[in-house]
Parts: structure tokens; sequence; C-alpha cells
């Protein structure tokens, strides 16, 4: 669950990622195997930096279980999976 302002990037890396140890990376990370450095997501979005693609899914979903809202996390899996995948998941 993303928590706070700040999001860890790493040295090589085209991505920012949240305090949230289901994304891989930020797994590594937390572990010491990574080296990351943490600033404010903000900035890391205004230097170019994308929300890596685990923590945006980690994101959708908890906002879904914050609404109770089930359908809104297929909805927000769907969209990133493409559109094929969202005809198949309600047909």
């Amino acid at each position: 669950m993303h928590k706070g302002d700040e999001v860890y990037i790493t040295r090589t890396g085209k991505f920012y990622h949240y305090f949230d140890d289901d994304c891989p990376t930020t797994s590594r990370i937390l572990k010491g195997k990574t080296p990351a450095r943490k600033i404010k997501e903000e900035e890391a979005i205004k230097k170019g930096y994308a929300l890596c693609r685990h923590c945006a899914k980690e994101y959708a979903e908890d906002l879904a279980e914050r609404r109770g809202c089930g359908t809104a996390t297929i909805f927000f899996l769907a969209a990133g999976i493409g559109a094929s995948f969202t005809l198949k998941i309600f047909i």
C-alpha cells in the first residue's frame, strides 16, 4: 500500500517505486540488494520518471479496496493489460 509522498528511484531505472514490498524492485531495495534513493513523488514525475507497473497495479487495487469496489480493480487491471483482455474478462 502506498504511504507518504516519497518514492524510491534506482540508479539506472526509468521508474519510481512506492514503499510496497509487493513490487519486486521495492522488495529488492528493502532487502538491501538494490541501491536506491528516496525522493518526493512530485519531483520524480517532474524529472520524467514513470510509476512502475507493479506499483501502479497495487495502487489501483488498494484504491478499489478502500472504496469497496472490486469492479474498479478489474477495470484498472484491464486498462493496463489491453482491450483484448478486457473483452475476455466480461465475456
